[in-house]
């Protein structure tokens, strides 16, 4: 072996890899809540489209539940729903920056 030979056998030995693994996890979970925040956005239309639409029928639905508190543990259900959502965001946060 040639020292010319040895030579470029210690560098590619010390060369850095050809890829960058953790650049690229990190870059495809960046693309990927990008996208989960892009779904979302898409979906507040829908969001909007239906309360306005359930607010156009309270006329004709107001009638037929004439007692609300039938419509409490409905808003309790949603409640818990929603503090959920919050808790999972939060902790989605918290333990992908470890």
């Amino acid at each position: 072996m040639t020292p010319e030979q040895k030579l470029q056998a210690l560098f590619a030995a010390e060369a850095p890899p050809a890829r960058d693994y953790a650049f690229q996890a990190q870059l495809a979970q960046r693309i990927a809540l990008r996208r989960a925040w892009m779904t979302v956005a898409a979906l507040v239309p829908w969001g909007v489209a239906g309360i306005a639409i359930l607010w156009a029928l309270i006329p004709v639905v107001g009638p037929l539940g004439e007692d609300i508190a039938a419509l409490v543990p409905a808003a309790g259900m949603l409640g818990v729903a929603a503090l959920s959502a919050v808790a999972a965001r939060w902790l989605s946060r918290r333990f992908s920056a470890a």
